[in-house]
């Protein structure tokens, strides 16, 4: 446990000391080797290498250390993108990383065309060996209601005929007679709508790890190649040179500002910029700028909003330009994309593969995926000291009154300019500072004290106070005054100088996914809904945690053979790419 402690304080040291000097490196190129510690690689398990319009995309990503192949924990967020042949995003997804892993899905809407794609997988640590390097693998956009399908060559004669993808394992130093876990499956063959059940097991204790399970139909069609754990490796290019450290996100999103003097009154340097990621569930976040005045957000918890609301917190007259940086730009020139070929014999294939993608999505009401609420954000201030819930009390036509009236130990009051403020008496024995306090509504700060006695307190449906006193850097307030409407949505038409609305990218929200059952009461239950699935299961993060372990689900109602595919990496970082395959009939 000490020698754990030790380690994460060393970690912490190490890159709050690269976070305070990451601008100052110098621009002359230097090597990777010392400056960027801890390197990463990323590898990504997607259910298949082609998809239709109406279909989704199921991914796990594992964050690996470049050295060991073990997990990583230095990256809490990672990045997926989808892009053409003509090198551009089509779709984008930023993913939240626990312990190594995340997972998620993408739907392929109707917009998208029939193509060639990449997918693209990174963490912004990454990108300190070079703009391309990433993780990269081929997939075909199928888009069945178009007639344009001039993309994709046609089959001849001089083509080999291949029937399913192709696995890349050449390189590897671990083959698959030493393959540290193995499947069994129950039977060989099932009829549709019959349990199945597959046995995951160690043939050793070297093959407890963590590992993406997929049960799918073989694809007559799929001709990519998929890369497996084993040469994932093989896709990276070499290390480039670094010219200027990208930090990186190591407690969670690291939202990186700029502040910059507009007049003549202000300076860069130690301004106190705070962050509202408003809502009933909001977050409030103050950041110190350094002498470039820029300024740097951590943002580990689960929020809401779709917008973050940048303000200086200043005492005079100064007039700012707040920025927030984009995204860091990737270096798609030296991408290849393999080419998918048609085969007239498809035809039939491509036209019950698409009705039964819409038959299976009109039902998706009675078999959804789930989305799994995040942790709920307590309070930054903790636990308010008094709370006045407006109904329970005579209310008064405004909010002045309602404060005089109602709410104890704060005031209102104009100072020497004056403006008029908030104060809040702090708890016995401490004495009155001066101190103004934090203000709030639905979960914006309102640094204008004014804006909120203009509001109705018709609107309002509860004021939480908290007496004590908050410190933030150089900064220190006396109390919070948060209030919240009965809409909460007071953000939405507030605005102010020196404040910034940015549109939040934010990671995709974590899901359960639907796992069909005709077990007991459920056969009948689902007795007449079609079950038109290509993916029988799809397990993103599966613990093997002792020497075996079991996944049940069920088959549908279409024929063919079928695939169970394993991928993964033990604790010790060895990578594992199992499958076996079985028949419905």
């Amino acid at each position: 446990m000490k020698k754990k402690i030790n380690l994460i304080l060393l970690l912490v040291v190490h890159f709050t000391f690269l976070q305070m000097n990451a601008q100052d490196v110098a621009t002359s190129q230097m090597n990777n080797d010392g400056l960027v510690p801890h390197q990463e690689q990323v590898y990504v398990h997607a259910n298949s290498t082609l998809v239709f319009v109406g279909e989704y995309l199921y991914y796990t990503m594992y964050c690996l250390k470049d050295t060991t192949g073990q997990l990583s924990d230095v990256s809490k967020i990672a990045y997926l993108k989808l892009v053409n042949e003509n090198k551009e995003v089509v779709l984008n997804q930023k993913i939240k990383l626990t312990n190594g892993i995340g997972d998620s899905n993408f739907f392929i809407p109707s917009s998208i065309p029939s193509g060639n794609y990449k997918v693209i997988a990174y963490t912004q640590w990454m990108l300190n060996n070079g703009k391309n390097y990433f993780y990269s693998n081929d997939i075909t956009v199928l888009n069945p209601y178009t007639n344009d399908q001039a993309v994709f060559r046609i089959k001849d004669k001089n083509d080999s005929v291949g029937s399913t993808s192709k696995l890349v394992t050449n390189g590897s130093n671990t083959s698959l007679d030493n393959m540290p876990l193995r499947l069994e499956l129950n039977e060989t063959t099932y009829a549709t709508r019959q349990p199945i059940s597959l046995q995951i097991a160690a043939t050793t204790l070297e093959g407890l790890g963590n590992y993406s399970v997929s049960v799918r139909k073989v694809d007559e069609m799929e001709t990519q190649i998929t890369t497996s754990a084993l040469d994932y490796k093989s896709v990276y290019p070499k290390k480039g040179k670094i010219k200027k450290l990208l930090l990186p996100e190591l407690r969670g999103e690291l939202l990186i500002g700029e502040l910059t003097a507009t007049n003549d009154i202000g300076n860069n340097q130690n301004k106190v910029v705070a962050a509202s990621f408003p809502g009933e569930d909001y977050l409030f976040k103050l950041a110190t700028t350094d002498s470039k005045g820029q300024f740097y957000i951590n943002v580990a918890e689960d929020y809401t909003a779709n917008e973050v609301y940048v303000q200086v917190i200043n005492d005079g007259d100064e007039e700012y330009e707040i920025k927030l940086k984009p995204e860091k730009d990737l270096d798609f020139a030296d991408l290849k994309f393999e080419i998918f070929k048609l085969d007239r014999k498809m035809e039939s294939l491509i036209k019950e593969r698409s009705i039964y993608n819409q038959i299976e999505n009109a039902y998706y009401s009675s078999k959804p995926d789930t989305i799994l609420i995040g942790k709920p954000n307590s309070r930054f201030y903790g636990k308010g000291t008094m709370n006045y819930v407006l109904d329970e009390y005579t209310r008064f036509p405004s909010i002045r009154e309602t404060f005089v009236e109602v709410v104890e130990h704060v005031w209102i009051q104009q100072n020497k300019e004056g403006k008029t403020e908030f104060h809040v008496r702090p708890i016995a024995p401490y004495i009155e500072s001066g101190k103004l306090p934090l203000v709030f509504v639905d979960g914006l700060l309102v640094i204008e004290h004014e804006r909120l006695i203009n509001l109705s307190s018709v609107q309002v449906e509860s004021i939480n106070i908290s007496r004590n006193q908050h410190f933030y850097g150089t900064k220190s307030f006396q109390g919070v005054v948060d209030v919240t409407t009965i809409k909460s949505n007071f953000y939405e038409n507030y605005y102010t100088d020196n404040m910034l609305s940015h549109k939040l990218f934010k990671p995709n929200e974590s899901k359960n996914y639907y796992h069909q059952s005709y077990d007991g009461a459920l056969s009948e239950e689902y007795k007449r809904l079609p079950d038109f699935r290509y993916q029988l299961i799809w397990f993103p993060n599966f613990q093997m945690t002792a020497k075996e372990g079991n996944i049940e689900f069920y088959s549908s109602d279409i024929t063919g053979e079928y695939e169970v595919s394993l991928e993964g990496f033990t604790k010790t970082g060895i990578p594992v790419s199992l499958r076996k395959n079985f028949w419905v009939k």
